[in-house]
């Protein structure tokens, strides 16, 4: 959780030093990544603001859960003496000075797991922690027309080749008035493998016009819902959602079981639902259509602002494997063979014969993970190298998603927003926004919206 009191005495290791921002004003700074002598260790980001003084976040409350990923030595070194450097020459990010201004068209280069395009920008729900700070919609969604979207598509195709992984989203994506035409050509077209629907589910479980059309939909297979879900439990339910909508996501995860639609569970994990992050999973467990739930700590974003506590990674899965009474283990979770490490910590439970049987009764991360085998410095150019396709954990994985209903995943995505802002994270980000132009942006940067804030470095 967030911090800003961490003693000097309680500091045992500089790991490196990044680009972050300032909580309050989000100028682009110098921070420090530090490993405490707590017990478990802690991983710490300082940062000093030259208007707002000195702060401290915990962005991994267990350095089990931490990969210390670095950026270019050569863009480091490239740097050295810039007015933007600390006194150490160490300079704001991997992309040297102007690494916290990055221009999106830099994504293009990357790989890409995920290309999320918004298709509406207003919600039929006013979540208060709405990172998107979607508005709630007064008749008519506010949409983009679908000769747009699918310029932008085809856009980023040209470039990539293919989208491995295409999320609708918005707002609600529901809403679009061509929402089933632009699925049909998202779902037929070749260079296009597989297509998500980031959905609250309100349409799916009380319209049955479009539950039928979905029905179709699902007929043609390459798609799959990535459901809201606060957790089965009562608590934090109103603060997430201003109501509590479990028994319209009950309806949602009956209806799609009917048509064979595939689902997986995206939580949004805060303090009054983190103790439930085992009962989300068994309760993933108990439906087959359900294969798997994604774990997304709140950041500080959209309508949320900048106020309370974070969560990070490790908070997550530490109380997942508390609660579970020895069914998880750290052995279970992996971070994923592309972007940076400390974007994706992922792992399996497996459904044999009525049986859950965790991943690591049948295999070791430790032997697949290729670039994170016996590594504790990974540089950019290492994860450059890198990639699903090729590693042998990216093979295994690919077989687990194979697998269909007898494979469940378990993921944890820490977004990131001032508080935990690591430029180096960015920088070979994997999970991206197309953009109105059709360039990609990195998500965590697109919602933090820094873009139009100081581009210079306190020292």
């Amino acid at each position: 959780m967030t911090t800003q009191t961490t003693q000097d005495s309680a500091l045992s290791e500089k790991l490196k030093t990044t680009g972050t921002r300032c909580p309050h004003c989000h100028m682009a700074l110098v921070g420090e990544v530090w490993k405490t002598d707590s017990s478990p260790a802690q991983i710490i980001m300082r940062r000093t603001c030259p208007e707002h003084g000195p702060f401290e976040s915990t962005i991994a409350s267990d350095a089990a859960y931490y990969w210390l990923s670095k950026g270019s030595s050569k863009n480091l070194e490239e740097q050295a003496g810039d007015t933007c450097c600390s006194a150490d020459g160490n300079c704001c990010g991997s992309l040297g000075s102007n690494a916290n201004t990055t221009a999106p068209g830099v994504f293009d280069t990357l790989s890409n797991c995920i290309a999320l395009i918004e298709i509406v920008d207003s919600c039929n729900l006013s979540c208060p922690t709405c990172f998107a700070g979607s508005p709630l919609s007064q008749g008519a969604p506010s949409s983009v027309p679908l000769d747009e979207i699918k310029q932008r598509i085809e856009h980023v195709i040209e470039k990539k080749e293919k989208i491995e992984i295409l999320q609708l989203s918005g707002g609600e994506p529901t809403l679009h008035p061509h929402f089933f035409e632009l699925l049909q050509w998202t779902q037929e077209h070749p260079n296009i493998d597989f297509v998500l629907v980031n959905t609250n589910g309100v349409k799916i479980a009380t319209d049955d016009v479009f539950f039928k059309q979905l029905e179709q939909a699902a007929k043609r297979r390459k798609l799959q819902l990535y459901l809201q879900f606060d957790g089965p439990q009562e608590a934090g339910q109103k603060e997430l959602r201003s109501a509590d909508l479990r028994d319209l996501r009950f309806k949602v995860i009956e209806r799609c079981t009917t048509i064979n639609l595939p689902i997986t569970l995206a939580m949004t994990v805060t303090d009054q639902n983190l103790p439930y992050i085992w009962d989300t999973i068994e309760f993933g467990l108990r439906h087959l259509i359900i294969r798997g739930v994604t774990f997304q700590p709140l950041f500080k974003s959209g309508r949320h602002g900048e106020n309370g506590a974070s969560l990070n990674a490790a908070d997550v899965l530490q109380s997942a494997i508390e609660k579970s009474k020895g069914q998880l283990s750290r052995e279970d979770f992996t971070p994923l063979p592309c972007g940076d490490p400390n974007c994706d910590i992922i792992g399996y439970m497996l459904r044999q014969n009525g049986e859950i049987q965790s991943v690591s009764q049948i295999l070791d991360w430790k032997d697949l993970q290729g670039f994170l085998k016996d590594r504790v410095r990974y540089t950019i150019e290492d994860l450059v190298e890198c990639g699903c396709e090729s590693e042998p954990l990216g093979q295994v994985l690919k077989e687990f998603e194979l697998k269909g209903s007898s494979a469940f995943r378990i993921m944890v995505k820490p977004f990131m927003d001032a508080w935990s802002w690591d430029q180096d994270r960015i920088d070979r980000c994997c999970t991206h926004v197309i953009q109105p132009d059709g360039s990609l942006d990195s998500f965590c940067r697109h919602y933090a919206k820094f873009q139009g804030t100081s581009a210079s470095c306190g020292t």
